[in-house]
């Protein structure tokens, strides 16, 4: 793995770290992790999580691609599980975590849950609006803990205690929406190189950017908004290895609530000169405008600027790992469930059927097939 490529998986993870991780007081229990998979270094990523507490040990892992495969060996300090099945079926595991291609979520998802495990599903959860579905039945059926793995924008306090705080609507009904969310690079990264999972067609990925950063904000959009009555979207496909392969680097998306409307902008872009990634949130209130940036730390209420260190003040997010922690222990069901990712995977594919057909499209969806993958 090679230094672009650690300091990825160590900022995407960072933020999830639990606060406590480094405390003395030595856990009453601790649960065995099983890794399956490691797409674009998460499952390397999440071990690196994992072993960071002292409540967790890293069991097993598996994957099948040999470049990630000897990636994720090395994080985890063994050799590999001799598959997937391997690691889902010892019984030191206790924690299953799915970080495989997204057209393998699904599957692993039936097999975690038939065998009674509970389940950390890293972003994306899956492919399509039926294979949503079907992880949500899956993990009904079987009456396991899951917790969908989503952190970006979840696990920023400021996001996590304004997700909480709109449900009260403090500040009147919502007159607008937009958030700005992604990755940013310097025009010299190679992405090609350090993440080809990402120009894989959508058959093995789900999508492109629209998937892999638009989850994040169409799953905060949903989780503040609840589920729009139409979607609209745009694709751009600027970013050279991702037009060769034929792949969105960036996408708008529209939601349509009826009395307003939440703009999505989100995707991957490369930016000259010093940058961070985006995260910039602006919310219009009847009585009160909001813009925070959270990778700049820059906030303004009524368009007045604020200092970061006043407004965040108080501000934290449960991690998805003490949410499924705090589920098995005490049954306290997570935020992040199993059933929350159908929603906004239905976003997602209609945001993919309004750009392949060219109009908005409502919701609910009649299909809940893919409408990139060709059958």
């Amino acid at each position: 793995m090679n230094r672009t490529m650690i300091a990825a998986a160590v900022w995407l993870w960072w933020i999830v770290a639990p606060a406590d991780a480094a405390q003395s007081k030595p856990p009453k229990e601790i649960f065995g992790v099983g890794v399956v998979g490691n797409c674009c270094t998460h499952g390397a990523g999440i071990c690196g999580m994992f072993r960071s507490r002292r409540d967790t040990r890293l069991v097993s892992g598996f994957e099948t691609d040999p470049r990630r495969a000897q990636e994720l060996a090395d994080a985890l300090g063994k050799p590999l599980a001799s598959s997937y099945d391997a690691v889902i079926e010892d019984p030191n595991v206790d924690i299953v975590a799915i970080t495989c291609n997204p057209c393998d979520k699904a599957t692993m998802v039936d097999k975690a849950a038939r065998a009674g495990k509970a389940i950390l599903l890293n972003k994306p959860p899956c492919d399509s609006l039926d294979n949503a579905r079907r992880i949500a039945k899956s993990v009904a059926e079987n009456k396991v803990w899951l917790v969908h793995d989503i952190p970006m924008v979840r696990s920023v306090p400021v996001y996590a205690r304004l997700l909480d705080e709109i449900r009260t609507q403090p500040h009147g009904k919502i007159l607008g929406y937009h958030h700005l969310f992604g990755m940013n690079f310097d025009p010299s990264f190679d992405l090609k190189a350090a993440w080809p999972e990402r120009l894989d067609p959508a058959e093995k990925s789900g999508g492109g950017e629209m998937t892999n950063m638009g989850c994040y904000a169409i799953d905060f959009a949903v989780a503040m908004l609840g589920r729009p009555k139409s979607v609209a979207a745009k694709w751009r496909k600027e970013w050279d290895v991702y037009r060769q392969a034929d792949v969105e680097n960036f996408g708008q998306i529209v939601l349509d609530y009826g009395d307003f409307f939440a703009f999505l902008e989100v995707g991957k872009q490369q930016l000259e000169g010093p940058s961070r990634n985006s995260n910039q949130l602006t919310i219009n209130f009847e009585h009160r405008t909001l813009l925070i940036d959270a990778s700049a730390q820059l906030v303004a209420v009524n368009h007045a600027p604020v200092n970061w260190d006043e407004f965040s003040r108080g501000a934290a997010a449960v991690s998805s790992v003490e949410q499924l922690l705090a589920a098995i222990r005490e049954g306290t069901p997570p935020t992040s469930n199993a059933e929350s990712i159908v929603a906004p995977t239905e976003v997602l594919m209609a945001a993919y059927r309004s750009v392949v057909e060219g109009r908005p499209i409502e919701i609910p969806l009649a299909s809940g097939e893919n409408p990139l993958v060709r059958r």
